[in-house]
């Protein structure tokens, strides 16, 4: 099984989901459309990993509920606890910056703000996603630990906000020294 198997497996602990709540789920933690999710539904399902129900509805098609099964937590509580693999960076930013120097000032400080406005609109929503996270956990009557199914989460969030304070950091820092590059030579 690959990681998004696993992935998608950890979001059927907290509830059973359609194959689209699943997809929406995944976003913000991986990226992955349709075409690759439904595949490993119909793998994890023969694989005894997860079943489904089917839902009748008059007005569109059928939708299939998955829920995990004791051998899908079996399968992700093994995979949990082996070490995780090094994250792998693919932004494209980092290239863009690489050849800043092809680029006009306004063109170079435009990119920067348009991460910067990015990341803040992004902060804003993880925020939104903890302050959720958070109501579950109350609604749920769990404290924050480890035994509690909204613990990863919040840590996960937490993760994102840092990352996206950091990114914010960065791109102001470096239309500073963007800004100060420009400055004719004193002297």
């Amino acid at each position: 099984m690959n990681t998004l198997s696993y992935g998608l497996l950890a979001l059927l602990t907290a509830n059973p989901l359609t194959g689209y709540e699943l997809t929406q789920g995944i976003k913000p933690l991986w990226r992955a459309g349709h075409s690759q999710i439904y595949p490993l539904l119909q793998s994890m399902e023969e694989k005894g990993f997860i079943r489904h129900e089917r839902i009748e509805q008059s007005d569109k098609p059928d939708k299939k509920i998955y829920t995990i099964t004791e051998e899908g937590i079996s399968v992700l509580q093994e995979w949990v606890r082996l070490p995780a693999e090094p994250a792998v960076l693919r932004d494209e930013l980092h290239f863009k910056l690489y050849s800043l120097w092809l680029t006009e000032p306004d063109e170079a400080k435009a990119l920067l703000l348009q991460r910067m406005e990015f990341n803040r609109s992004e902060l804003q929503r993880y925020n939104l996603l903890i302050k959720a996270n958070e109501a579950l956990r109350d609604e749920r009557g769990e404290t924050r630990e480890l035994k509690a199914t909204t613990f990863g989460r919040y840590l996960l969030l937490q993760k994102r906000v840092m990352a996206m304070k950091s990114s914010i950091a960065f791109c102001e820092w470096a239309i500073g020294e963007l800004e100060s590059s420009c400055q004719p030579p004193s002297g």
